[in-house]
């Protein structure tokens, strides 16, 4: 009966350890081998000791193969194929039919009489509504459905694009604005619920390469920004103001249409709702949202700032249009290195540090700042040379933080399941795009008002803020070098499972009355 009942035991903890994480298996493994202990009828203690060294002989044996489990890569499934293929290519989609529209759209709205500061609300509107609704759509993304909330998303954007191609039809400069704003906000609204979900699809799909997966999304939405502009440039000076949105409107529509057939569902129709209270009250993830906003921040200050700095020191519309691509692709090849070395070796928080020490001193040298007193005939040397760095470092902030935020709320006693994915998927999406419709409003704005030089200096303090504030919550949450806190929660059951612990040998000792 002992045997019997502590090799059930043993298979029940090998099952447990290999689900989920080695640390919290471990306490699991513990309590449950103790209850089946506890219920087991009394033997003698000899075989009750065998049984016992025999049960935890396994677990350590279950818990060396759940490391080289974890340790070697396995191959991708057909789910995992066709759910990565399907999120890539809506990411490329995307992004490529959302920024079609800057090279041209000003144009066309100032023949039409609108002001600068309107056109600006109108590109920032996209982001103002994807900041919005994210932490929404991570909410409900259980209830309606993860695969739904990805097509029904990407076929909003999609439609509001064909119809921005309309907006040349507008009679009157009133309804040219309004069509125009509304438009806008239900692309973002579109956008926010298409990355919300894709980004929770990818981290459910691939549990122990999260960083890997949403850096490769990452890298195509990169992309799709990139050629973005140029396509709607050429196809505008081809074909009109139509030509863009119609054509590749139609194409995201398209590849919504072969998602709809080969995104795989995922999730169950028992999934309930994440509790965003309970992860928002988690320190750590005030922290790495600050991160997200600081690298977000950086990267839209150089969209309006950066290309009249670079023709004030002699560079050609070509040569400035090249400086873009290769921050683009750096940023791009960088997020998918970043993405898997935060899958390896799990050192997320010294990365978001590292990526903020270089990203400050890049900005300083994009300058270049007046306090650093570098001659000017190497201005333009040291800019072209921070470009890249600048691109570089901002990946290694941005890439880790989403796999930090779920670890954060692993540690703090969530499950990790397919609400916590939607949970945090909507509060990184919303925190990039609040980043992004900001940066570009702080960074005009600075430089405005006091030139790119300085400008580019403030921006390296606010890069080194957000350092210091993630060195030192380390500091606090390893307490000065002592081991990291433990939540109540953990330290209740660590406190239990101690207790038990202690308890087990002292009965396994005893033995009945009348044995010899």
């Amino acid at each position: 009966m002992d045997r019997t009942a502590n090799g059930v035991g043993a298979v029940n903890n090998i099952q447990v350890i290999e689900k989920d994480s080695w640390i919290h298996d471990t306490e699991v493994t513990f309590s449950q081998s103790d209850d089946v202990n506890s219920k087991a009828p009394p033997s003698s203690s000899a075989n009750q000791r065998t049984a016992i060294g025999s049960t935890n002989h396994l677990e350590e044996t279950a818990v060396n193969h759940s490391v080289e489990d974890k340790a070697t890569p396995s191959k991708m499934t057909w789910n995992q194929k066709v759910t990565f293929l399907s999120a890539t290519l809506a990411a490329l989609a995307d992004n490529t039919s959302f920024s079609i529209m800057a090279p041209f759209f000003p144009l066309e709205a100032e023949h039409r009489g609108l002001s600068s500061s309107t056109v600006g609300f109108i590109f920032s509107v996209f982001s103002l509504l994807a900041f919005l609704f994210s932490p929404l759509f991570g909410k409900i993304l259980p209830l309606v459905r993860a695969r739904f909330m990805f097509l029904a998303g990407s076929f909003l954007a999609g439609g509001c694009n064909i119809l921005y191609g309309l907006l040349d039809e507008m009679p009157t400069k009133e309804t040219f604005v309004a069509f125009a704003f509304i438009l806008r906000a239900f692309e973002g609204i579109g956008a926010a619920a298409s990355l919300t979900a894709s980004t929770a699809i990818v981290a459910h799909a691939f549990p122990d390469n999260v960083g890997t997966a949403t850096s490769i999304i990452e890298m195509m939405s990169g992309i799709g920004f990139m050629i973005g502009p140029a396509l709607g440039g050429l196809l505008y000076s081809a074909g009109g103001f139509k030509l863009p949105f119609l054509l590749l409107g139609g194409i995201d529509l398209a590849i919504v249409a072969v998602n709809y057939f080969i995104m795989p569902e995922h999730g169950t129709r028992h999934d309930k709702p994440g509790s965003m209270r309970q992860v928002l009250s988690i320190p750590d993830i005030w922290v790495v949202m600050l991160a997200v906003l600081v690298g977000s921040v950086s990267l839209g200050f150089m969209d309006p700032t950066l290309s009249p700095h670079l023709k004030k020191l002699g560079l050609t519309v070509d040569q400035i249009g090249l400086v873009f691509l290769s921050y683009g692709a750096t940023y791009g090849i960088s997020a998918v290195l970043w993405g898997y070395i935060a899958d390896k070796k799990k050192c997320t928080r010294l990365m978001i540090v590292i990526g903020s020490y270089g990203g400050a001193v890049s900005f300083l040298m994009i300058g270049p700042s007046p306090y650093l007193k570098i001659p000017e005939a190497y201005h333009t040397v040291v800019v072209l040379s921070a470009c890249p760095l600048g691109a570089v470092s901002m990946a290694m902030v941005i890439m880790p933080t989403f796999i930090d935020m779920l670890n954060s709320a692993e540690w703090y006693g969530i499950p990790n399941n397919f609400a916590l994915n939607g949970i945090i998927s909507g509060l990184w999406g919303s925190l990039f795009s609040l980043g992004s419709m900001v940066g570009p409003v702080f960074g005009g704005y600075l430089s405005g008002g006091f030139g790119f030089e300085k400008a580019a200096t403030v921006l390296a303090g606010f890069t080194i803020f957000g350092m210091l504030a993630m060195c030192f919550f380390g500091v606090w949450e390893y307490r000065c070098g002592k081991g990291k806190r433990i939540p109540s929660s953990r330290a209740t059951l660590l406190a239990i499972n101690s207790t038990d612990e202690e308890h087990a040998p002292l009965l396994g000792s005893q033995e009945p009355n009348g044995s010899k």
